[in-house]
């Protein structure tokens, strides 16, 4: 099989090519190309727990189960983008994550580019960390270890994650 030219420079590519067709070095982002429908899509495609539950739930509504655990509207906002820097460079399970120091490091990069193009606090409040605690608790006992919980498949976990930023913040501090 004979591929186009341009195949030949990915191999080598320090860059993620995005759901909008945006290339974002990860090491080094350009704040005007992260995007929200970028996040929401890539969030909705990626499954929690490295895809060890019993079916198919997303970072998207990993992120929508944290934000309702909050009661603060800020802590809403910011529970909504937490894990938005794994659109990105992608979930690492928390027992690998805390060993890769280059990856916590580059995380913490984006997680603060992140916040300020969409005004959220960061580092996270405690209420956000604490609620995101909670959830990954509940999660492991009802998706993990049992099928009890209704996981959305990606499509309506994009739209419900783009819906409640919607209602969350205004238009202008979307960033679209």
């Amino acid at each position: 099989m004979i591929l186009p030219e341009t195949m030949e420079n990915i191999l080598e590519s320090n860059k993620v090519r995005t759901f909008m067709g945006r290339e974002i070095d990860p090491i080094l982002p350009d704040p005007e190309l992260i995007n929200l429908v970028d996040i929401a899509h890539s969030l909705s495609n990626i499954c929690r727990w490295n895809g060890h539950a019993q079916r198919f739930y997303s970072v998207a509504q990993h992120c929508i189960f944290v934000a309702n655990l909050c009661e603060n509207h800020e802590d809403k906002i910011s529970a909504m983008f937490h894990d938005a820097s794994e659109a990105y460079i992608s979930d690492i399970t928390r027992p690998v994550k805390r060993h890769l120091l280059n990856y916590l490091q580059i995380e913490e990069n984006l997680m603060k580019i992140i916040a300020a193009k969409f005004g959220f606090q960061y580092p996270l409040s405690a209420a956000v960390t604490e609620a995101d605690d909670y959830a990954v608790k509940w999660e492991y006992h009802n998706i993990v270890l049992n099928d009890r919980a209704q996981a959305l498949p990606p499509v309506q976990a994009k739209r419900a994650f783009m819906e409640a930023i919607e209602i969350l913040t205004p238009y202008t501090q979307r960033g679209l």
